[in-house]
């Protein structure tokens, strides 16, 4: 019966201690400044679609290096990484990275679809060509999104997501970011064990990181 109660007790203060962490994170990530905003990633996106999606990445990586000095990942380190994820397989380049936020260019060049993940972030993609499908969970009926379309996934969401081939769209993440990347890597890890992939994968964002604290130390005078 002592021990029980022990492990009870210790039980208790573990989950009372993780609350607490989860509460002062979700104050931080309510309070903290932000460098993009949703709105500007889609109206950004939204100005280049229907073009190819290649002359719409390159036109936006250059406004955004414009708009976002030191926050956009030099072409050197620019790269396109594939990524296996809920049972679909697409490609990415990062072009910004912190803990709360993101900035990438996504698509297929072939159809796939499968399952959303559910994280601690809100997403926005807005699409620059191509069709992209989404059944929400709880409903009986799926929506069809086009060039010029965004669709925002709430943290705490989960769906059904299908791009037909050629689909590329711009990505903006909000939130604590390192939930979406154990999603990101399982199939990785647990089914096609592509370690190269999750070598290039790991690379970019820290090189992300990287370059954000550099950004952060030289606003501080450092």
């Amino acid at each position: 019966m002592v021990v029980a109660g022990r492990r009870a007790l210790r039980a208790g203060v573990a989950l009372g201690a993780l609350a607490l962490v989860l509460q002062g994170l979700r104050g931080w990530l309510a309070s903290k400044r932000y460098e993009f905003t949703p709105a500007e990633i889609a109206q950004l996106a939204r100005h280049h679609a229907g073009l190819d999606h290649e002359l719409a990445f390159s036109k936006i990586i250059v406004e955004l290096r414009k708009k976002h000095p030191g926050h956009i990942l030099p072409d050197e380190d620019l790269q396109w990484v594939f990524v296996n994820a809920g049972g679909w397989m697409g490609s990415m380049c990062l072009l910004h990275a912190s803990l709360t936020e993101y900035v990438l260019l996504f698509g297929t060049a072939v159809d796939t679809g499968g399952h959303s993940g559910r994280y601690w972030a809100d997403i926005s993609d807005t699409v620059i060509s191509g069709t992209f499908r989404q059944w929400k969970e709880g409903t009986t009926r799926s929506e069809i999104y086009y060039p010029g379309d965004t669709i925002v996934h709430q943290a705490g969401e989960a769906t059904s997501v299908q791009w037909s081939a050629g689909t590329w769209m711009v990505e903006y993440g909000r939130g604590f970011i390192p939930s979406t990347l154990a999603f990101a890597l399982a199939d990785t890890l647990f089914s096609t064990q592509d370690f190269v992939t999750l070598f290039y994968t790991l690379r970019v964002f820290a090189k992300g990181l990287l370059l954000e604290a550099s950004a952060f130390f030289s606003t501080m005078g450092c």
